[in-house]
Formats: structure tokens, sequence, C-alpha cells
């Protein structure tokens, strides 16, 4: 926001240089991000009077004029054809230098000597665009005055970088507020005096709103027979100083009073009007509106309009109508003073992509019970300006009144929050400064009501802040936080994430990193039936598009579209994982539950077509890697079992159970999915709760002396039954042997006529160790059999011949 340092004075005395109240503005946290000089370049420039203009006798586009610069006349040579005799224009002395920097010096042009510049607006770097011609001075200007204060650009201007808390700051008054608070000098309030007519505006006009809490107060007045015209040099430069640009009287004081008081205002054409009467309401969907910028805009159901009684006219709180503007041709205007809902202006505002000034403030909640008032003082704005009448009364909506808040605070809370040592005295006069109404309550205790434009302030803590600002930051001394001092250290989660990013980098996993964001579309290609929890997804209530519309519940649809990515880069090799959130919703609506999950995949062509005659090769190389970081986690009681679940390839899923707890899955997709995703065949994937497997994780590493004594080994060829798997097998040698058997390792398998059908030979080479002493032949012999007769007896495995 830019503020101008004269303007500021018609409020409030101060005595700061520019420097310093940019300063004292910065360390109240109204941040001054620059300090503009509007006379920069323009000290020199004076008030000159065209006394005589000759044609150039050696070029056609130029003229020879005799220019008095009140102490001297001098000749110009000039390019413009805009001027006549007597016009008044803004000269450039020999020696004087303009804003864009050249030099203005005796010149000969076509072989007449000239002494000067007469300079148009663009020259004088007072418009953007191109000047057609001089920039011609009002005629009633004295010769040789500094065109600086002639054309008021004697003033400075400070941007302002304001943050959201600070929309009370957003108009000249709230600032002059907070110097009056620095100063304790009194802020001097405009005080509109308006002489009304005898005609009630309720005769004239209505307002019907339709919905109080997206429009919680509008108000309305009438101006009759208002003379539309160029507004007056002080209003234009108040506004070019504020970085609005000048258009007429009417619609300039509107802009003025935005900038004095905060409150943005409409002005329509009362004749442009159906039936004269407004109508606040949401649109309909596909009704159309040109706005005030020309362009034609769509509206929707979410969009609140003010309409009259057929058409919007203008999007509430945004900007308005073009064909209800004030023009040249109005003599009637309904002024409008509204306030509209913060949220739904800015979701408006972002769908329609139309900031406005006014959309700037109503996202930042403007004062609901300043909008008479500010009607008023443009009301008689307009009167002083354009002349006319102003109908009897004011309309003025407004159910809800809203009242101050009242808030507690603790004197000794103060204190202790900034380190100082303030008195209950002080803090009172600080915040009666800012306008707050304060009233001393029990011991250590003031009572504050807070004003209705203050709505950043809602708690003991924003007036606690409001202390230290009058206070001042630089008289807060600095100071170190006391407190025991504890060694820092990460919890266990935390060092089994690290260790997991260390492990699965290290088995030759990338870690990939994504959107937590998908679309109800991915969980369809799942192919997920329509009653699964997965679907059960908490939905953005502002998606960035169509393709991030909920949280994801699972990590599978992020890994695949890494896949295909890849695949689609010419990258046939991809080993991936990721270990990120899950969210799920809740019952209550509250914030979902966020799990961590633990998920990779691998996608390769394998070189080798078979593994002991199996063509699961991903498959298992996958479950190998995993079966290491478990291990390598200190998770050695976990099993692979026979699972279902619709991502996976039937009859090649296998469900991850650790310490008899179902962690996930680890299988091969399913065709359809390799389709949809067009990946490479027997791509696998694992998915698993990271909670299971931290619950289970033993930290640290318990060692053992190498072993004193040999190993001994068997091989051993079984046939079993198709339904039997290796992990039953290993189970039962496990429990027979016990702690003497150190090793088993399936190095074979095979299907065919010579062991019959729906049976297949497992060959497993057995080592036996004791840590005492060692195993004599006979004792291995014995321990082999015993196996054996357990197998055979449990699971009907036959010795294969």
């Amino acid at each position: 926001m830019k503020v101008s340092y004269k303007w500021l004075q018609e409020y409030i005395d101060f005595d700061y240089t520019p420097q310093e109240l940019a300063h004292k503005l910065t360390m109240v946290g109204l941040e001054v991000d620059q300090v503009e000089f509007q006379a920069a370049g323009l000290a020199d420039i004076v008030v000159g009077e065209v006394l005589e203009i000759n044609d150039h006798q050696n070029a056609d586009k130029l003229s020879v004029c005799e220019v008095d610069l009140g102490s001297t006349q001098e000749q110009i040579v000039c390019g413009a054809k805009n001027m006549e005799v007597g016009d008044k224009v803004p000269v450039a002395p020999v020696g004087s230098t303009l804003p864009g920097g050249m030099e203005i010096k005796e010149v000969e042009l076509r072989g007449v000597k000239s002494r000067g510049m007469m300079c148009s607006a663009d020259e004088l770097e007072l418009q953007e665009e191109r000047a057609e011609g001089l920039l011609i001075l009002p005629n009633d200007l004295e010769v040789g005055a500094s065109f600086v204060e002639v054309w008021g650009l004697d003033d400075i201007v400070f941007e302002l970088d304001l943050t959201p808390n600070y929309a009370d700051c957003l108009n000249i008054l709230g600032v002059a507020r907070e110097i009056a608070a620095m100063t304790g000098n009194p802020l001097q309030m405009p005080e509109p005096e308006v002489e009304e007519s005898a005609e009630a505006v309720s005769e004239l006009t209505s307002v019907q709103v339709e919905d109080e809490e997206l429009c919680p107060r509008y108000t309305a007045q009438v101006i009759k027979d208002v003379k539309v015209e160029e507004s007056p040099q002080w209003l234009q430069r108040r506004l070019e100083a504020a970085g609005i640009r000048p258009i007429n009287n009417i619609v300039d004081v509107t802009n003025y009073v935005m900038m004095e008081f905060g409150q943005p205002m409409h002005a329509f054409d009362y004749d442009q009007l159906t039936e004269n009467r407004i109508v606040v309401r949401t649109a309909q969907a596909g009704e159309k509106i040109v706005t005030l910028d020309e362009e034609e805009r769509e509206l929707d159901e979410e969009i609140l309009v003010i309409a009259d009684a057929e058409e919007p006219v203008c999007i509430a709180g945004v900007m308005g109508g073009l064909d209800s503007e004030v023009s040249a041709e109005t003599t009637n205007v309904l002024l409008e003073a509204a306030n509209f809902d913060p949220i739904r202006t800015r979701q408006t505002a972002k769908k329609l992509g139309l900031h406005s000034e006014s959309s700037h403030r109503f996202e930042r909640g403007v004062d609901i019970n300043g909008a008479v008032r500010a009607s008023n003082r443009a009301v008689e704005l307009i009167l002083e300006l354009g002349g006319g009448e102003v109908a009897q009364g004011v309309i003025d909506v407004y159910p809800n009144p809203v009242e101050a808040k009242e808030l507690d605070l603790r004197v000794n809370r103060v204190n202790s929050l900034l380190g100082t040592e303030i008195a209950k005295e002080e803090m009172m006069e600080m915040l009666a400064k800012l306008e707050f109404e304060v009233s001393s309550a029990e011991a250590g205790v003031i009572k504050v009501k807070v004003p209705t434009f203050r709505g950043d302030v809602s708690r003991e803590a924003d007036l606690v802040e409001e202390i230290a600002r009058v206070y001042g930051y630089e008289r807060i001394e600095a100071e170190l936080p006391a407190g025991p001092i504890i060694q820092g250290k990460k919890n266990k989660q935390q060092f089994l994430r690290d260790k997991t990013l260390e492990l699965c980098t290290g088995l030759g996993l990338s870690e990939v990193m994504t959107f937590s964001f998908i679309s109800y579309a991915d969980l369809d290609r799942l192919g997920l039936p329509a009653d699964s929890q997965l679907r059960e997804a908490v939905e953005l209530a502002n998606p960035l598009s169509s393709d991030y519309e909920i949280m994801r519940t699972t990590l599978v649809p992020s890994l695949l579209e890494a896949l295909s990515r890849n695949l689609n880069h010419n990258c046939e090799q991809v080993e991936i994982f990721e270990l990120s959130k899950v969210f799920i919703p809740t019952e209550s609506g509250e914030l979902p539950v966020e799990r961590e999950v633990l998920a990779g995949a691998l996608m390769q062509e394998s070189e080798r077509e078979e593994v002991w005659n199996l063509d699961a090769v991903n498959f298992f190389t996958l479950k190998g890697k995993l079966e290491e970081y478990l291990e390598q986690i200190g998770i050695s009681d976990y099993q692979f079992t026979e699972g279902e679940n619709t991502i996976y390839h039937p009859g090649r899923v296998a469900e991850v159970e650790i310490a008899g707890e179902a962690a996930g899955f680890l299988g091969e997709l399913h065709p359809n999915l390799i389709e949809e995703y067009d990946l490479l065949p027997r791509t696998v994937i694992f998915e698993l709760e990271f909670a299971v497997i931290v619950e289970h994780t033993v930290r640290g590493h318990t060692y053992s002396e190498l072993p004193k004594y040999p190993a001994s080994t068997r091989d051993i060829a079984l046939v079993v039954g198709e339904e039997i798997n290796s992990q039953q097998i290993e189970k039962v040698i496990k429990e027979v042997a016990g702690d003497l058997i150190e090793r088993i390792e399936l190095f074979d398998q095979y299907r065919g006529e010579q062991i019959g059908q729906d049976a297949k030979s497992l060959a497993y080479s057995l080592s036996y160790r004791a840590n005492d002493r060692t195993l004599t032949v006979e004792e291995v012999n014995e321990l082999q059999a015993e196996i054996e007769a357990e197998l055979d007896n449990r699971l009907g495995a036959k010795i294969r011949e």
C-alpha cells in the first residue's frame, strides 16, 4: 500500500522527517519497503507560457516558440503540435536534468538555436505510455512558478508491505492512528456534514439481501442531479500518490474514501438499474457480466453478485459491471457501502483471476461498523465536487449488528512474556492511544473493549503484541531463554526412518518422493472394489486440479506413475522405494490420521527366464531385498504367507506377517494394472505398515564369537503336495533340530512325470553345528532321520529316491 506524507499530515500533527517516519512505522510492524520522493528529477521544471509560435524554416515537423519563463524569455524548438499561443506548459530550462537523466543544454536544431525543452507527461515520467503532445497546464498558473509545487508533486510516498493482520492499516487513517499512538497527539477524524433533501431514499430505491452471511451489511444512498467531470488536481494527485488512476469526480471520490477510511465503495448509474433497486444474491449458473475492465466473465452459484431487478451489475467485493458504471452521461448515482464475507471474496477473486483494491481489503476484513460513516464522507465530497442533492436517509440492511469484543489483559502476563516492568496505568494509556476502550478491573487486570476495526485482535496474546508495538521493540532487552540443558536425540521411529532410507538405498533401491495428492480416478485404475477402505479418502476443499482432489490412502498409485514415467523415458530397469504418509479420514470429521507406509517396486526384463524352473525372478529378487532389510533392522520373526489382494496377480501375492501381525503385501501386479500403466511384465511391488515394523524392530546388535567346532552338512530332497510351501517345511526342520540347525537353504525345485501330478520336489542343504562340541556322524544321522520322520508325519513329505 502507498501512503502520502502530506495526506497523513492532514489527520495527525507530527514533525518526523520522512526517514524517521519510515523507521518508526517499520518498528511498529508496518514495514516500509520504499520511500519515493515524487519531485525527484523535477526540481528545476518551471511553468512557461507560449508567447509566439513560428514555423521552422528548415524542418516542416518542428516549430520555433518564444516562451516566457518568468525571469527570462527563451527561444525553444519543439516537435509537438498541440500547443497554442497563451498555453501554459512545463519547461526544463538550460542546465536542468529530466527524470530519465537527459541533460538540457543549448543546442542548434536545423540551424536554429534552442534553449530549453517544453515537456510532455511521459518525459516527466508522470505516465508510463507515450503522450500525444505537450502537457498543457491550467491557464491560471503563475508563469515561472515551480512545476513541482503547482502540480502537487512536493510529496513523499511510503510503500508499505503490510502483513494480512494489519487490515486496519490499509487506509490513511489507520496509518495516522499508529502515528497518533507514537506521538500522543490527537487524531483528526473527518466528520462528514451532509445536507439532505426532502425526498426520502426509501422512495427512490430498495435493497434486498438474500444471504446475510455472505453480506452481513449493505448500505445505499442516492444522489441526484450530479455533474460528472474531471476531478480537481488535488484529488487526482492524492489518488496517483496512492497508485490509483483518476477516472472522474464520482468514481475518484469512492476511491479516495476507500484509501481514507479503508471502506471499498461503488457508485452505480442509478438510471441504468432495472427498477432502480438492488438485490444482493448468489449468481445463477451460466449468468454473465462484463466487468469494468471490459472482460466478459461467466458466473456460478458460488459467486455473490449485486444485481438489479433482472441481472448482475457488480461482482460483490471485487469489481463493478460496465453497463452500470458512472459515465459522462450519468446524472443520478446510487452509492454502495457494504461488507462482504472475506473467504467468499477471496475465493471469487481467485476463481475469476480478478484481484482489485476492493477485494484486497474485503479479503482481509473491513470494519462493518464503518460503512455509514464512509458513505456519508463520500456523499459530502460528491456534493462538493459534482453538485446535486442527496436523498434523505440511508438504506441500511444490517440484521445482526456486531458488538465490540471484551477481553481481559493480565498485567503480570504482559511483563512475563515481554520481559518488561510496565505499569498497569502505562499499559492502559498505550491501548487507549490505539482507540481501545480500557477500564481497570480487579488488581492486575485491565478490561479491554476491542473496536470492530481491529478484527485481528481476538485474544489476550494479541493485546500483548499491541503493548509491545507501542512500547517499542527496540526498548525490550534481548535475553537468551533459560532452561535445563537436555540431550536431544531421535526417538525410535525417527532413528528407524533414517536407518530404513540408508538400508533401502544400500540394497539398490532409489528413493522417490511423490505428491500426497491423487484423484479418485487413480483409485479406479487400481480396480479397487466399491467397498474398499482405500476409497474412503480425505477430499481437498480447494484442489490444485482434478488430478489432485484427494489425499492418498495408499502409495501404490504414486509408485506406478513413477514406474510408467521412467519406462516412457526408455528406462527399463527401475528399483524404487518411498517411505511416506497416507491419510485416513476420521468419523468425527477432524484432522485425518496420518500413517507412515514403506513401499517399493521393481520392474526389469530378467536375463534369466527360469530359476529352479520358477518364472518369478523379479518377485524373489524384491523378496530377497525385503528380507535383507528386515534382518538388518533386527526383525527375524517374519513370514510370507499366501494372500489375496485385488492389486496383485492372483496366486502371485504374499501377505507379510511380522511377529504374527499383518504388515502388508508383496507380489506381482495384476495383469490389468500392468496394461493400464503400460508397464513391463512381472513388475512387483510391496507396501508395508511402517508402524508394525517400528513396533517389532530390535535396536542394537548381538555379537557372538566365531564357531570353534566344524559344521556337518546334509542334503535332503522331498516330494510334497502342491499345497505344501517351503516355509512349512523349514518350520518343521527348525522345531526338530532346535539350536543344532545352523542353516537351511532351498537350492532346487522340480515338477515332472517322475514324481507324478499335483506334487513337487524341493531339495534343501542343511547345515548342523553345536557350540560346545563336534557333532558325531551318528548324532547328525539320527537328527536327520528324526527330521525326515516328522516331515512325513506332519506334511506327508517323502524322501525322493
